[in-house]
């Protein structure tokens, strides 16, 4: 017989593997009349089966237990007694309640009383105690009553080691006791979900803020708390961030339990199990109300200074559109003026010395001479008003291109003294001094806006230095830097009105002893062409000296 083929004996006992003698297995033939026809091969054979099927059940890792109905041990697999740290003639003849926990005895008393009460087809399966046994703490029981012919019923008892299962599920349970800790102490708003997508877990902090309990807000009942102008954002964002396993973060209001609408900054990440299987999310809130508060009042100031400053532009340009209309307007007229003026000299000339006449000194003059000295120099500064004031626009609105020249400065800086001689040769009656250091490089710049620079500079000084006075007009080489210095004397800028001298028609108050008068565009307009040739201008006033100091490159462009 072979270990496949089923003998009488399997057959007829196949559900009672073990006999009620505690230590070894016996056969017991149900017919005298099948012994005597078993020939010794076949009980060589039988034996060797028997053999196979005890060393099975010594050897299965599970604890086998064979019970009377009091719970005393009959038998126990091998294996059984050293997984339990005991030798097997230890347990024998032994309570089984002995190796329980107090707390888990009387569970197991009533599972075998309902056991051996309720129907012998019964049976305990799935439950769970704990011991007090030397290596296993937890162990699954399945129990049945064995089929037995004697009047005393029979329990076998399979013992499952749990022990690693349960300390896992101790520690896993320790984990989340100490996470939900730390979540419901934390001071921002958490939440998770499931990898279902519903979530299943909001901090105490969460529950606060809302006035809403956990069972309201699990699954998708947090929305009902969402603004309803947000809600489907809200989802859309959360589902397509889901779908992808992708962190997002999402603003939206969210009710307070008083019943105010708060601005709510959410961040949500994927989170795995340890074996990197997809969990579902975790995720963070804060409430940033007055950030957007901020935002908003920040965004409306701006919008108010852009509209604002687009007044201004448009004020500024049609100031501009009007003052150049009337510059242009008054340049027609003056410019007849003028002309009228030069024939008028012209005319008498012709009829008298008039020459002569304009040569004298002012108080010898004859009255005709003077009137057309008076007319002549005034037509002279409006027109000089005008052309400044059409420049300065000019410069404001467009940069003008430079026309770019190399100067030898020598040379080019007499004549410029010469020609500002020649034009102001009534008003100029200081002592103008020139000193030009030997070693400068030729400039490359534009000589117009140069010489317009310092001309008005040298007018300037002599508006307001006393006759006789020292003027001087410099020029040095620094680094590589041109320095031009105009210095006079005389009249001394306030330290707190320098700032201001560059502006448009601002004039130093009682700042103008000998009454010369002026537009306040003079210094504007060389501050303004000293910047297009890429220059830099600077005025120190102390101890009634001025110096206005002008640095352009060895090389301007345009």
């Amino acid at each position: 017989m072979s270990r496949n083929q089923q003998s009488s004996w399997h057959y007829t006992r196949q559900k009672d593997i073990l006999s009620v003698t505690p230590v070894h297995l016996e056969v017991v033939s149900e017919r005298a009349t099948d012994l005597e026809l078993c020939t010794p091969e076949t009980l060589r054979r039988t034996q060797e089966e028997l053999q196979w099927y005890r060393s099975l059940y010594e050897n299965t890792p599970s604890v086998y237990f064979t019970l009377d109905a009091t719970g005393k041990i009959l038998s126990v697999n091998q294996f059984g007694a050293d997984s339990l740290g005991y030798r097997r003639e230890q347990l024998i003849q032994t309570s089984i309640f002995n190796l329980f926990e107090e707390s888990d005895k009387q569970r197991l008393s009533n599972a075998f009383k309902e056991l051996l009460t309720v129907s012998p087809e019964s049976e305990i399966t799935n439950w769970e105690f704990r011991l007090n046994a030397r290596k296993i703490v937890w162990v699954k029981i399945a129990a049945r009553i064995l089929p037995t012919e004697e009047a005393n019923p029979l329990i076998l008892m399979v013992c499952e080691d749990i022990t690693a299962q349960k300390q896992t599920e101790d520690l896993l349970r320790e984990s989340e006791q100490r996470f939900h800790t730390m979540a419901d102490t934390a001071p921002v708003m958490l939440w998770m979900s499931g990898s279902d997508s519903l979530c299943n877990f909001f901090n105490q902090s969460w529950l606060n803020f809302t006035g809403r309990s956990l069972e309201q807000e699990q699954g998708l009942g947090w929305l009902e708390n969402v603004h309803p102008e947000d809600q489907d954002f809200c989802f859309k964002t959360y589902e397509s961030a889901f779908n992808a396993r992708a962190k997002f973060k999402m603003e939206y209001r969210l009710k307070r339990h008083d019943g105010n609408y708060r601005w709510i900054l959410d961040s949500g990440v994927p989170r795995s199990t340890s074996t990197g299987n997809f969990a579902g999310y975790i995720g963070s809130c804060i409430d940033i109300t007055e950030r957007k508060l901020t935002e908003v009042a920040l965004q409306e100031t701006q919008e108010a200074a852009q509209a604002q400053f687009d007044e201004i532009e448009s004020l500024n340009r049609l100031k501009d559109e009007f003052l150049s209309t009337v510059s242009h307007e008054l340049r027609t007229p003056l410019t007849n003026m003028k002309m009228a003026i030069q024939m008028l000299g012209i005319s008498l000339k012709k009829e008298q010395n008039f020459l002569l006449e304009i040569d004298k000194p002012e108080t010898e003059r004859s009255k005709a001479a003077r009137y057309f000295q008076i007319l002549d120099n005034e037509c002279d500064r409006e027109i000089n008003l005008i052309n400044n004031f059409l420049d300065l626009q000019k410069l404001d609105n467009v940069a003008k291109p430079l026309v770019l020249e190399t100067i030898q400065l020598q040379q080019w800086l007499c004549r410029v003294l010469q020609v500002f001689q020649a034009r102001n040769r009534n008003i100029s009656q200081q002592e103008l001094q020139i000193n030009i250091a030997a070693n400068l490089p030729p400039l490359t710049c534009d000589p117009f806006s140069l010489e317009r620079i310092l001309i008005e500079l040298l007018t300037n000084a002599c508006k307001f230095s006393p006759p006789e006075a020292q003027i001087t007009l410099s020029a040095q080489l620094k680094s590589k830097q041109i320095q031009f210095q105009v210095i006079n004397t005389g009249v001394e800028i306030p330290t707190t009105e320098i700032p201001l001298i560059f502006n448009k028609f601002y004039r130093i108050p009682s700042n103008d002893p000998w009454k010369q008068g002026g537009t306040g565009l003079g210094l504007a307009l060389v501050q303004k062409l000293t910047l297009s040739l890429g220059g830099t201008i600077e005025v120190e006033s102390q101890s009634n000296c001025t110096c206005f100091t002008i640095l352009l490159p060895v090389s301007s462009e345009g």
